[in-house]
């Protein structure tokens, strides 16, 4: 833990007569509860900023560096000596921020970091650390140790000479590694900035939701890994395991699905179809067995890849066994072969017609279903839109069946029932009828799939054929007009036909046992993978009594501070997702569904959620820094005894530190202002600090 024991801003003016004559503020800070108040624009922004930046945090003010900041700190600021006289204006040519920190330990040191600096040896991406505090900076005799960490860079969580790996030591937190989608190790560290997004609250963003500044970082669900450290819940390290082993099973079922397309592709290039391909991730080895192909070498016949292969070896024993003829010895087999090859080649090629457009013609129903699909769907919507029209009560309104535009009569039937002898349906009963046609529509999309897929792989052997034929034809062509002593290359063309059919067809099989060899480690990495996550099982019986605790304080917090949306019965801290970790809102107890706390509570009462959760984690977080900062949080309409129990609650957690920046001139809502008197009556004196800024004069004067 640690706490902040001082605030100082110098800046160097273009009116500075020496480089000791500086520009700024100072502020000293306790533990227990600090309030910072003022009007509006008097600085209460800058020094909060000032805070932020000090520490690194900047980014979650959605900046970087010095960006974050206003301009008074970088560019120009104005002092005006009176109410009378006008304000003049100072031009900054350099300026830093002090901080002065205190761990549990009472190990204190102060933080510099410049905002603007006339010398480019100066980073404002570094901080620089005194081993000292501020009050002895001055003392001749003592030349404090300092060391440069740097921020806003990568690594600067885990690096040696990061800043936030050198503030978690000091606050003694070790961060925990954890799941990250962005790493390829897919582990980081929880990064010191996601922490303090649920402990520093700014007035813009901050209200809007819990964490609501967080940064991303990929971090695999951040906001319940903040939780689950600051609570020290056991859980972080196996959340953080099933998230690892839950990246690699997603990476095992993508790995499945681009093996099983390879099976298309492979029938692509084969013309054949591999059958009982298993769609989904299996780990039963005989699924991954039944994998096989067959060949269509008809529409209505399918053989085996043996009875295939057989075929084709046997064309070619019986080609290797026929002794090479002369053409002058083959010329009459070679006429009759000729002529047999150009009926086929001329009947192949009228199929090869009439078969693609039977394709064309499933194609074209394909299309025809499918926007006949669109239109069910669309006439369901219409009719769900209906049927919520009559249950809100909207044309029925007065318990006549009359439009409430033009006054005529509108019937609940879709047919009117005047003239009209006919059977009429109700809304539902439509919606139902319309429903079942849509499931019928897809039955019959699915199967017409499944029907041209076959039919593509048919039309691409049976062209495959069709080349060949050609190529068969060529080569008789050429024995038919060559010299009689010559040997026949018809049947040499056949021959090499068939070898390179039969090496696709080897290849083919080895391609696809290989892919099966693989399908089978898949499924032993998925299974291995299913073991691991099991025996981690869940969070025990310890992380259950911290969470019972924390969400007592919680409740007792919420209730404390004026809640009224809901009951306390029908609010919990939820265990399991959705909204793990987080006040989620049951109507009955047994509720399997729970839902958002926001959502179900008014925007002043989510801001005491705000303020209920916050302080619950400051008080029972184990690994908590120990500081929670609430810039303006009296926002929403948040009622003035709300804000006074805050300020109550806060002046009692003594053992940590509060800083809450507030207006003074401010209307909390239509009835009631922000009255610091009210507000801080109840508090006993040396329970809090009061920081009150001056009415007339901005935060920044001469120091």
């Amino acid at each position: 833990m640690f706490k902040i024991n001082k605030l100082k801003a110098e800046i160097l003016s273009d009116k500075s007569e020496n480089i000791t004559d500086l520009y700024g503020f100072e502020f000293q800070f306790e533990s227990g509860l600090n309030i910072i108040a003022g009007p509006n624009s008097r600085g209460k922004t800058t020094i909060n900023t000032c805070i932020y930046y000090a520490l690194g945090m900047e980014e979650l003010l959605g900046a970087h560096n010095e960006k974050a900041l206003d301009k008074a700190l970088k560019e120009e600021f104005t002092i005006k000596p009176s109410q009378e006289e006008e304000g003049i204006n100072y031009k900054v040519q350099s300026s830093k921020i002090l901080l002065e920190i205190e761990n549990d330990n009472n190990e204190i040191v102060f933080l510099e970091r410049y905002i603007t600096t006339d010398t480019e040896d100066v980073k404002t991406s570094n901080i620089t650390v005194y081993n000292s505090s501020l009050s002895s900076i001055d003392n001749e005799n003592d030349t404090p140790h300092k060391a440069v960490y740097f921020v806003n860079s990568r690594g600067n969580n885990e690096d040696i000479n990061g800043f936030y790996n050198w503030l978690s030591s000091f606050m003694n937190l070790e961060l925990p590694m954890v799941s990250n989608n962005s790493r390829t190790d897919n582990y980081s560290p929880l990064y010191l900035q996601t922490i303090f997004s649920a402990l520093f609250i700014e007035q813009t963003k901050g209200w809007s939701d819990f964490f609501a500044t967080m940064p991303f970082f990929g971090i695999t669900k951040a906001k319940e890994k903040i939780v689950e450290f600051l609570l020290g819940l056991n859980e972080i390290r196996l959340s953080t395991e099933k998230d690892v082993l839950n990246k690699e099973k997603n990476l095992i079922t993508d790995d499945w699905k681009r093996k099983i397309k390879a099976f298309s592709y492979l029938e692509k290039q084969t013309s054949s179809t591999i059958v009982n391909v298993p769609q989904e991730l299996t780990t039963d080895k005989s699924e991954i067995d039944k994998i096989n192909v067959v060949f269509s070498t008809s529409e209505e016949e399918k053989v085996t890849f043996s009875q295939f292969m057989n075929e084709k070896m046997e064309m070619i024993k019986e080609l290797e066994n026929r002794p090479i003829s002369t053409i002058k010895e083959n010329r009459e087999q070679t006429i009759l072969e000729f002529t047999k090859q150009k009926q086929e080649y001329s009947d192949l090629k009228e199929y090869i017609e009439k078969f693609e457009d039977k394709l064309r013609i499933d194609k074209q129903q394909d299309f025809t279903l499918k926007n006949q699909l669109g239109i069910v769907e669309a006439e369901i919507k219409d009719h769900i839109n209906l049927q919520k029209v009559f249950s809100e009560n909207i044309i029925n309104k007065n318990g006549t069946n009359q439009c409430p535009t033009c006054t005529q009569p509108v019937s609940t039937n879709l047919i009117n029932t005047r003239n009209i002898s006919i059977p009429q349906l109700t809304l539902d009963e439509n919606t139902n009828f319309l429903r079942s046609q849509k499931k019928i529509i897809q039955t019959s999309i699915k199967s017409l799939i499944e029907t041209i897929g076959e039919k593509e792989v048919l039309l691409n052997y049976f062209k495959n054929n069709l080349r060949q034929k050609e190529t068969l034809i060529k080569s008789i062509s050429k024995d038919l007009i060559s010299d009689d002593r010559a040997f026949s290359e018809s049947e040499i063309v056949k021959k090499l036909q068939l070898e390179r059919e039969i090496e696709k067809l080897e290849d083919l099989k080895g391609s696809i046992s290989d892919l099966k060899a693989e399908l089978e480690a898949l499924a032993n990495q998925y299974h291995n993978n299913n073991i691991q996550i099991n025996a981690l099982g869940e969070s025990e019986v310890e992380d259950e009594n911290k969470l019972s605790s924390f969400e007592t304080k919680y409740k007792n917090f919420l209730f404390g501070f004026g809640y009224e949306s809901n009951e306390k019965y029908q609010i919990t801290i939820n265990r399991k997702e959705p909204f793990k970790y987080f006040p989620v809102y049951k109507n009955h107890r047994n509720d399997s569904v729970p839902q958002s706390i926001r959502i179900n509570s008014s925007a002043s009462d989510f801001v005491r959620n705000i303020w209920a959760y916050t302080l619950a984690l400051l008080q029972n977080g184990i690994n908590h820094p120990g500081i929670i900062m609430f810039d303006e949080p009296g926002q929403h309409r948040t009622n003035l005894s709300s804000l006074k129990a805050l300020f109550k609650t806060c002046s009692e957690i003594e053992e940590r530190q509060t800083i809450i920046f507030t207006s003074i001139d401010k209307k909390l809502n239509d009835d009631e202002d922000i009255d610091l008197d009210l507000l801080i009556e109840d508090l006993e004196s040396d329970k809090y600090q009061l920081i009150r800024l001056d009415n007339l004069h901005k935060v920044i004067r001469k120091l």
